[in-house]
């Protein structure tokens, strides 16, 4: 099939199944995943980790089924909307459009944040918010070029990060002092500078986190319409998902399994920095750190890409006011890349970073309502036809009922967290909310038309029909 743009998107499919996998990878970047927000989760569960990331994998590959289900149905640059869309109806799915607008700006501006702090320990008389919109600028620079060329420079960069988590994982691997029965078998936190078992709302709390940490496989769909076949988007969510959950759990729990000195290690501020200097010298932590850094930066040029493809896609499908739309759904005439949606996106991440991470969290943690929307959809969808035909998740209906009890659960160990998780429940919940009436109110008595996905001429089925004639 020739480069070609896709209808009115104007984007190029150019892409291979393989190239998606690699851009969803560095989006969700497993380094990221294991060595920042594996902290935090050593943090919060201690031993527990392990059994976090575990049953947290598989709840999180479960989902990414469902993803991989409904984005097959209606692949396209707006992610999962357009899918919702199409089952749930536009009243379910404006809510969700405005939480991935907040989300959008969070995302880019957490990762941009956690590159410029972790610059500064490396070099610390760099000034942050300057170090951090430099580095903005420098990803929005790369991630506007061809993506030919963007999946290029994030391929090379993503050779790194996995370099530095194979080695992470070899340090684990060759020096263990528990057996993995122990780690998950007999799970202890550090309270009051002792070690004590860890109470069931720990493991509670670890749970959510642990599938936080393996998430990011529905990434891949915002990219379905730079894809040659849009219709194996369900397979590479699917995959994504499973190695996502494998790449991120084998290293921490190979970690607990070989930790010498538990207590020091889950006292430390960044407890897998210290495991490694502890465990593997500060060469191989000095060589790991280096890949932390590539890891974020990698990552900071995709989300950036990710995201700039949802903005655009919001304004393409006319989801706002004309001028809205019109200056959203610009492609670059030569590149034919969201130009101005990545600057959008850029801006918008921009200033979430000037809230700092308390903050930032806050707009992230407590939105579970895709997990319970992702059921409702797969039931209806699987009901009427509308979803199944590309791919279909396996063991129908347990997963859906998983995910909804997932949802639920998550909502309630937010509630439990009175720092960060219970005002992000309220703030998001709010957000949805607020959707839900201004579309009721203002946009359905206003007989508002979306075009979802643009041109007809793109759907999976028409493409195979297209196909076919060949």
């Amino acid at each position: 099939m020739t480069d070609r743009p896709s209808g009115k998107s104007g984007l190029n499919r150019v892409l291979s199944p393989r190239a998606v996998v690699f851009l969803t990878f560095s989006g969700l970047s497993p380094v990221m995943s294991v060595y920042l927000a594996g902290d935090g989760l050593l943090h919060i569960a201690g031993v527990g980790a392990g059994l976090a990331v575990i049953l947290g994998g598989l709840i999180i590959f479960g989902v990414a089924l469902l993803y991989a289900e409904m984005g097959a149905a209606s692949p396209g640059a707006g992610g999962i909307y357009p899918s919702l869309t199409g089952v749930l109806g536009p009243a379910t799915t404006f809510p969700i459009i405005l939480l991935t607008m907040v989300a959008a700006g969070a995302a880019t501006g957490f990762t941009a944040l956690g590159l410029g702090e972790y610059l500064r320990v490396i070099v610390p008389s760099l000034p942050l918010i300057p170090t951090v919109f430099t580095g903005l600028g420098l990803a929005a620079l790369i991630s506007i070029l061809n993506i030919r060329t963007s999946a290029l420079v994030t391929g090379l960069f993503l050779g790194v990060e996995f370099a530095a988590l194979t080695l992470l994982t070899w340090v684990a691997a060759t020096h263990p002092v528990r057996s993995l029965g122990e780690v998950l078998t007999h799970p202890v936190v550090l309270s009051h500078g002792a070690l004590a078992p860890a109470s069931l709302t720990v493991l509670g709390l670890g749970l959510v986190s642990g599938a936080w940490v393996a998430g990011g496989a529905n990434y891949a769909l915002y990219f379905a319409e730079d894809m040659r076949d849009p219709r194996r988007i369900g397979h590479v969510i699917a995959w994504v998902g499973l190695l996502a959950a494998l790449f991120s759990a084998t290293p921490i729990v190979l970690m607990l399994c070989s930790a010498r000195d538990l207590k020091a290690m889950l006292g430390a501020e960044a407890p897998i920095a210290t495991y490694l200097a502890a465990t593997g010298g500060p060469k191989i932590a000095a060589l790991v750190s280096a890949g932390v850094v590539a890891a974020l930066f990698n990552s900071l040029i995709a989300t950036i890409m990710i995201f700039a493809r949802f903005v655009y896609a919001t304004g393409r499908d006319g989801i706002w006011a004309s001028p809205v739309n019109r200056a959203l759904d610009q492609i670059h005439p030569r590149l034919r890349t969201p130009w101005s949606a990545t600057l959008i996106v850029t801006i918008l991440a921009g200033a979430t970073s000037l809230l700092g991470d308390r903050a930032i969290l806050i707009l992230l943690s407590g939105d579970v309502s895709q997990y319970i929307l992702l059921a409702a959809a797969v039931w209806v969808g699987r009901r009427s036809g509308a979803t199944g035909r590309w791919f279909r998740a396996p063991l129908h209906p347990a997963i859906p009922a998983m995910s909804l009890v997932f949802g639920f659960f998550a909502l309630a160990m937010d509630w439990l967290d009175p720092d960060a998780g219970r005002p992000s429940t309220v703030l998001l919940s709010g957000i949805f909310v607020f959707g839900l009436v201004y579309y009721a109110v203002r946009l359905r008595g206003a007989g508002k038309a979306w075009r979802i996905g643009g041109s007809e001429a793109e759907t999976p089925a028409a493409i195979g029909a297209a196909e076919a004639v060949r």
